[in-house]
């Protein structure tokens, strides 16, 4: 069990992205934000679900409280895993972020079609990228009161 740091918010993410360097460039803005808790990687959707369904090998996983999710993924795109979370009583209640680079009205439609809490479109430069995650992190780490994991099986 992780105890906060007082002064401090712990929430524990889920990023989905396929692109390895840009995962670690979303945990580390949030790290420089204040994140205090528990961020995990997936890189593949199959993935991303297996372990957000517990699923071997993740039986022990910690269900995130905010899931970070890309939508040109491997395997499975994010959509498809957008609509398996909203399909899901276990998952539906978690906030779902789409961060994405496309531009398409189709996919801004689809994915707030899916539920998705909110669609971030990827900045271009690094400064701006880390100033939005860090805002992100502001807002869903500090701001929102989260549906309490409690009420996750």
């Amino acid at each position: 069990m992780e105890i906060p740091i007082e002064g401090t918010t712990t929430l524990d993410i889920l990023i989905v992205e396929s692109n390895p360097a840009e995962a670690r460039l979303i945990a580390e803005a949030f790290r420089d934000a204040g994140l205090t808790s528990r961020i995990q990687q997936m890189f593949d959707g199959e993935e991303a679900l297996s372990l957000l369904h517990r699923e071997p090998p993740h039986q022990a996983a910690i269900l995130p409280d905010l899931i970070l999710l890309d939508l040109s993924l491997p395997r499975k795109t994010g959509f498809e895993i957008l609509e398996e979370i909203r399909a899901s009583e276990d998952l539906e209640c978690i906030p779902v972020i789409i961060l994405s680079g496309s531009a398409n009205p189709a996919d801004l439609h689809r994915a707030y079609q899916l539920r998705a809490n909110c669609y971030i479109r990827k900045p271009n430069s690094l400064d701006d990228f880390m100033s939005v995650i860090q805002t992100c992190y502001q807002f869903w780490g500090k701001a929102v009161i989260l549906p309490p994991k409690s009420g996750i099986v």
